[in-house]
Order: structure tokens, then C-alpha cells, then sequence
């Protein structure tokens, strides 16, 4: 059983990826789930719970990259995008749709879960919107939005 310390701790981790996050418009997606938190040079957590917590993570990721391949099987493209809102993102959306019919999904949830979600969701779809418009496309629209 876990205790309300190491619970703490737990969602603690999980809503840090999100404290002062402000992503690039033009996302950025590790190439797979996060190292194992056994990694992490911590305070002790029980296996158990390591275990549960990498696989809902792996799970996250896996979920995310399974809904952008059923949206582009049914013709849409787009991003997601989490966490505070950059500047730019208004400009980089509507840019992105205009040129490409690159639709921008914000996500309201700032949870480390989701973010992973998003991030395979993203992985899949930049790919995607690589092969059709190019390896620079999205760095292309940022630049122009202002955002870098």
C-alpha cells in the first residue's frame, strides 16, 4: 500500500513536467516513453508503484500514437499542443491551417500522462505532415508566426 507521502510524491512528478511549461508551437516529442523512473536519483518509491506508473506512461504514449493513426485514416491532420499557451500559438494555428489544413488541438489537461499522449500523438503526425509538405514545414510556420 502507498502512502500519502509517496502519493505526493507520485502526482507531485507527474504534474511537474507541466510547472512553468511553455511549448514551442513547433513540438517536440521524445522518440519513446520516458526512461524508467527507476532511474531517478530519488526518495525511495515502492516497486510496485514504479512499475504501475511506467506503464501508464508506455500506455500514454502508445494511445496517443493509436489516435493519429485513426485520424489520418480518416483524412485529418493536426497537432496537439498542452500546457501554457506560447504567444505565438494563435498566429502558428491559424497559419498552419491556412497553408496546410494542419488542424491545432489544445489540450486542457496538464497531467504527465497526457502530455505523453500528446506526445505520441504527435510523433505520428509530424511524420506524416513531413512526408507530404516537407522536413521543414513546421519550423517554417513557427518562424513566420513569430515564434522563433
Amino acid at each position: 500500500m502507498m502512502t500519502t507521502a509517496r502519493r505526493s510524491l507520485l502526482v507531485a512528478l507527474s504534474l511537474a513536467a507541466c510547472a512553468g511549461h511553455e511549448p514551442s508551437p513547433a513540438t517536440s516529442h521524445p522518440e519513446g516513453p520516458p526512461p524508467p523512473l527507476a532511474e531517478w536519483d530519488g526518495p525511495n518509491i515502492p516497486e510496485t508503484a514504479v512499475k504501475a506508473f511506467e506503464a501508464l506512461q508506455a500506455s500514454a504514449y502508445a494511445q496517443g500514437e493509436r489516435e493519429a493513426r485513426a485520424a489520418l485514416s480518416r483524412g485529418e491532420l493536426a497537432l496537439q499542443t498542452f500546457g501554457l499557451p506560447a504567444p505565438c500559438r494563435e498566429r502558428y494555428a491559424r497559419l498552419l491551417w491556412h497553408e496546410h489544413r494542419i488542424e491545432h488541438r489544445a489540450l486542457s489537461n496538464c497531467a504527465a500522462v497526457e502530455e505523453l499522449r500528446a506526445h505520441g500523438f504527435n510523433k505520428v503526425m509530424e511524420a506524416e505532415i513531413e512526408r507530404r509538405f516537407g522536413t521543414e514545414a513546421l519550423v517554417v510556420a513557427a518562424r513566420r508566426a513569430g515564434c522563433r
